[in-house]
């Protein structure tokens, strides 16, 4: 069974702690609670069992629970092992993850919240396994280990800090996971180029960007610039100039005095009348409306 996380969900450590089979009636107890619960073995073998599924794992393996979900451990003569435990929140919350769906999952790809002027969230998702041997074992008990110390020894952001280590400890598990899968995970060429073009307009938009100036920043044709930007970002570059303009222009309107005249000069046009014409195709109005209109809100 797997699952699938959003990069953009809350997640809050409730509880975290390290476990001793041998020494510990609380393990041999039934549980049920309410939170998520991450479980990785940090020595030998630990038997736990969740309904009616009985399992023995070893060290560097993880078992992910949710809610309310029934588990105890099952082996009353097992030798001594160790574990950590933890309960967490997530919102939004795990939901499973056919592997079937792998094809339609594009861990890998361009997304227009790069794009300085919209405002989509993608909440592309990692698959976390249920059961899981990790690569980087050492790594994720070391992780583990630190998020305990956090949670029982508390100081200062100790509550960010653990939300963070969680994060890195489910990323560590997702990204072993992909590895093992063989899934491709690189970018493509046209990608990095797309990346860096983005990068140039948002810093240098307020400048005259020539087709000359690109080729020479970017190295590469301007009609490949072209091509590339219209692929991932689904506009030209032109009119995500004036996009980027028009944003800063709209700024400065609400929150300065200058006149039409210095803002048009200040994010790239000469002509105020062309800085009006290409503001109000953009927003709908003209500066000067929507100028007024802010200030009467």
């Amino acid at each position: 069974m797997y699952y699938s996380l959003s990069r953009l969900s809350k997640l809050d450590v409730i509880w975290a702690d390290l476990f001793d089979t041998k020494n510990s009636s609380f393990y041999r107890e039934q549980h049920h609670n309410p939170y998520y619960e991450l479980i990785v073995i940090a020595d030998g073998t630990v038997h736990l069992q969740t309904g009616e599924t009985r399992m023995s794992l070893h060290a560097g393996q993880s078992l992910l629970m949710r809610p309310w979900e029934s588990h105890t451990g099952w082996n009353p003569e097992e030798r001594q092992g160790q574990f950590f435990w933890a309960q967490f929140s997530c919102d939004p919350g795990l939901n499973e993850f056919l592997l079937d769906q792998a094809s339609q999952l594009n861990i890998v790809h361009a997304e227009r919240t790069e794009l300085r002027t919209t405002e989509m969230k993608h909440e592309d998702v990692l698959v976390v396994p249920r059961q899981f041997q990790a690569i980087q074992r050492y790594k994720l008990l070391g992780l583990f280990e630190e998020l305990v110390s956090t949670m029982k020894q508390p100081k200062g952001y100790f509550r960010f800090h653990a939300t963070l280590l969680l994060g890195e400890i489910l990323r560590l598990i997702a990204s072993d996971f992909l590895e093992q899968s063989a899934v491709d995970t690189n970018f493509s060429a046209s990608y990095i180029t797309f990346r860096g073009l983005v990068n140039h307009l948002n810093n240098s938009y307020e400048s005259d960007i020539s087709k000359d100036h690109l080729e020479q920043v970017l190295n590469r044709k301007y009609e490949y610039l072209c091509q590339v930007f219209k692929r991932y970002a689904h506009t030209n570059i032109h009119h995500y100039i004036h996009q980027l303009r028009a944003q800063r222009a709209k700024y400065l309107l609400l929150n300065t005095g200058k006149s039409v005249k210095d803002i048009a000069e200040e994010v790239g046009y000469q002509d105020p009348f062309y800085f009006s014409r290409m503001f109000k195709k953009i927003e709908g109005t003209s500066p000067q409306h929507f100028r007024g209109a802010s200030s009467e809100k």
